[in-house]
């Protein structure tokens, strides 16, 4: 995109007024438009964080001069810090910086990441593994594998781990390569909507064969999504299909591709037990049932506050005994009284990773979880 492509320029363009070789600091921003972007200049600019830098780092502010579009700003999020080290590499980018953000803060999250940076480095860059850990642990810092091996970022390193791993033999240079998987699943589109299946198999097999030792959860869901995006119309691999997005799901469905995941299983006819489409026949044995539902529990208590928990069930009857919350293999509450109403404490938001039930059920039925957060406190009356 133009501006993302005219941003990351910045990052070492010529507007830069500090000396080579120093660590720098580099807000970009727009003077005339950005009420934030001025809040945070003032804070680089003042006597208090210039006193915590201690000269470490030299400030420099550039002036984006027109309020970019935003479906031309990609993923970048003004005001930005870019932070660089005494090389030019930029180890941290932080997007969308908080306009109210202390100097103690801003200089505390900074230091923090450079802190990591330098321990890492201190090892040394001799080998492929050494090359591929450094990079591994500040993609998280500048927005992910594929931005991390830029010219802009670590590039250079990049370069190194693949002249000393050529033939990719470690799997590094796979891991920064792939990113989260997107282009090869639309690959294997393309080759669905070509018909061309032989190609879309061979393509499958050698991305099977090759080194998956530093893939994240996310890049080995991808894998796996490859042959749903090949096959997910063909009617004679529906359970197939079916079985591979179970599994992907079960890696996480938090993820980009386990929430795609889950979205197929329900095009399938197949959802899984959740709170994003409720149960269906054969989900709730009779007359007993003790079952888990985890896919969507922690995004529907990812808030704090009250919460009301329903069961309602298209037809027949259940009778729910038993609600009990879990973070990680952690009991935190057990309700045995319908209505259910249950608090989620700030501590507990969005950690919350199952509930478990137990009741009795009449007839084999379906139904839906109407799970609702009380935002306004009753009104009281008045006598």
């Amino acid at each position: 995109m133009p501006m993302m492509r005219s941003i990351i320029m910045l990052l070492v363009a010529a507007t830069s007024v500090a000396a080579a070789g120093a660590s720098k600091i580099r807000l970009i921003y727009g003077k005339d438009w950005d009420r934030a972007g001025n809040a945070v200049k003032k804070t680089l600019e003042s006597s208090a964080f210039k006193s915590l830098i201690k000269g470490q780092y030299l400030v420099e502010c550039v002036d984006q001069k027109n309020d970019p579009p935003k479906e031309n700003l990609g993923s970048i999020k003004l005001p930005c810090i870019f932070v660089l080290d005494e090389k030019g590499r930029c180890f941290f980018v932080f997007e969308n910086v908080p306009y109210n953000y202390s100097a103690e803060k801003l200089f505390k999250a900074i230091s923090r990441v450079d802190k990591k940076r330098q321990a890492i480095e201190a090892k040394g860059m001799n080998t492929a593994d050494q090359c591929g850990e450094l990079m591994l642990a500040m993609e998280r810092y500048v927005g992910g594998p594929k931005r991390v091996i830029g010219k802009d970022f670590y590039g250079d390193v990049f370069a190194k781990l693949q002249k000393l791993d050529p033939k990719d033999e470690t799997g590094w240079a796979r891991h920064f390569l792939m990113d989260d998987g997107l282009d090869m699943v639309v690959k294997c589109t393309e080759f669905r909507k070509d018909s061309d299946f032989k190609a879309g198999d061979a393509f499958i097999e050698s991305e099977m064969k090759k080194p998956r030792k530093h893939l994240t959860r996310e890049q080995t869901q991808a894998l796996l999504m490859l042959k749903v995006a090949l096959y997910r119309c063909d009617e004679s691999k529906r359970q197939e299909m079916i079985q591979l997005c179970q599994r992907i799901a079960e890696a996480g469905e938090e993820t980009f591709w386990g929430t795609a995941a889950c979205g197929w299983l329900n095009l399938f006819g197949a959802p899984p037990l959740s709170t994003y489409w409720g149960w269906r026949k054969g989900d709730l044995k009779t007359p007993r049932f003790d079952v888990k539902i985890k896919y969507g529990v922690p995004y529907s208590f990812r808030l704090p506050g009250d919460y009301t928990i329903e069961f309602v069930p298209d037809a027949g009857t259940i009778n729910v005994e038993q609600l009990t919350f879990y973070v990680g293999d952690e009991e935190i509450a057990t309700l045995k009284k319908a209505p259910f109403e249950f608090k989620v404490e700030r501590e507990y938001a969005g950690r919350i990773n199952r509930m478990q039930i137990k009741g009795t059920a009449v007839g084999d039925n379906s139904g839906k979880i109407n799970i609702t957060r009380r935002v306004l406190k009753p009104r009281k009356v008045i006598k």
